[in-house]
């Protein structure tokens, strides 16, 4: 069975959504889940538990391992714009196949003409 793994976005049949690290279909690592509500809980997560939420507050951290809120946010847009520009690179992609067939049907249809003029020069 294939597992999400490195940065992904799960949207759950409850309409609540996880954007963020897994590893092998866990959430693992800095993530974000949102409540159908719109509210969100972020900061990083240890096998599916968020273990070490965010925190707003800069000049007094909640503990010495304190994930800050923007720097998850950071995180989670930095995965987003990757994953876009990957997106963008399969659709190039898509492109230069379909040239490449056009390109080859195009080779293939001057193939047969040439064929059926030197038959006919034989005839």
């Amino acid at each position: 069975m294939d597992k999400m793994h490195g940065f992904g976005v799960y949207r759950f049949a409850n309409r609540h959504r996880y954007e963020g690290a897994w590893h092998e279909g866990r959430r693992q690592g800095l993530g974000m889940y949102t409540f159908r509500s719109g509210e969100t809980q972020s900061g990083h997560w240890n096998n599916r538990i968020l273990d070490v939420p965010s925190t707003q507050n800069t000049s007094y951290p909640v503990s010495p391992v304190a994930v800050y809120h923007s720097k998850v946010l950071n995180a989670v847009q930095e995965a987003r714009l990757a994953a876009e520009k990957a997106y963008a690179v399969v659709k190039v992609d898509e492109r230069v196949n379909r040239a490449v067939a056009a390109a080859n049907r195009a080779a293939n249809a001057a193939r047969v003409v040439a064929v059926k003029a030197l038959q006919k020069q034989m005839h």
